[in-house]
């Protein structure tokens, strides 16, 4: 009994300043012992039809702080935990109207459905979908919950004419991740047998954020699925992969492609070399 009255202080106690999170697993506890809590889903309402929480509201992060609400009381708020810290801005926001406090569902929706707990989704077959990063949230969420998949192979240059000095050019080495995101908690070359999150202030329960990053090869979303047949949700794909990197998410062509392409004179096709 003491520990189901620590959970429920947990989801209701006020707090100061910046909203903290609590675990998909002592949320279930609370509702499971009778807590109430009120479930506002921040993300965009396009995704929230697709599935969510059973009886949460949805509030799009952006209009989180206009929103007219009731004191709805202990509010746990949720976007797709996949690095846009869009819950805790949110939360912030909500946290100041009459009657609300608000906290964090460490690790969003997609940590709620590795769980297993309840969602609304239908079960049965349904079109993949396949969650993206982009390079500008991903400098933005660098953090010891942030686990980076490196999927990348080492560039090759094909040399279709050994006698062309152009085909000596050596290729663009790949990025170096550890000085690119000096702040993750980690870099691995596969997803499976991830430890859990060490976070402070996150639970043990909750699963790192992986990110996926491949060069252009297809392998991140092979590897995806892998994931998802695996149970694993809470995943993203860096959108670009190596060549979002080496433009430091800027678009254009900052540097040569990792694979250089040399045609023989007379090939029908003019010499070239592909950037």
């Amino acid at each position: 009994m003491k520990k189901l009255l620590a959970i429920c202080c947990l989801c209701s106690a006020p707090f100061a300043g910046a909203a903290t999170a609590v675990s998909p697993v002592e949320v279930q506890r609370a509702v499971d012992a009778g807590e109430k809590i009120t479930f506002i889903d921040v993300r965009p309402t396009a995704v929230f039809k697709n599935g969510h929480i059973p009886g949460a509201i949805n509030v799009p992060a952006a209009l989180a702080s206009q929103k007219q609400l009731p004191p709805l009381g202990a509010v746990i708020v949720y976007d797709d935990g996949l690095g846009r810290e869009s819950a805790f801005e949110a939360a912030d926001a909500l946290a100041k109207k009459t009657g609300i406090t608000a906290r964090v569902l460490e690790g969003g929706f997609a940590a709620w459905e590795s769980s297993r707990a309840n969602t609304t989704k239908a079960p049965g077959l349904k079109p993949e979908e396949t969650p993206f990063i982009t390079y500008a949230d991903l400098e933005k969420v660098q953090s010891d919950d942030v686990v980076l998949v490196d999927l990348r192979k080492e560039p090759k240059q094909v040399r279709e004419d050994a006698g062309d000095p152009r085909s000596t050019t050596p290729p663009e080495p790949l990025t170096d991740l550890h000085k690119e995101f000096a702040k993750v908690r980690g870099i691995t070359h596969s997803p499976f047998n991830v430890p859990q999150s060490r976070q402070a202030g996150t639970s043990a329960n909750t699963k790192p954020l992986l990110i996926l990053i491949d060069n252009g090869d297809g392998s991140a979303q092979a590897t995806a699925r892998q994931l998802k047949a695996n149970g694993v949700t809470r995943f993203a794909i860096l959108a670009g992969g190596e060549v979002a990197i080496a433009r430091k998410g800027r678009p254009g062509s900052s540097r040569a492609s990792s694979t250089i392409v040399i045609h023989r004179p007379g090939d029908g096709i003019n010499n070239s070399t592909n950037k």
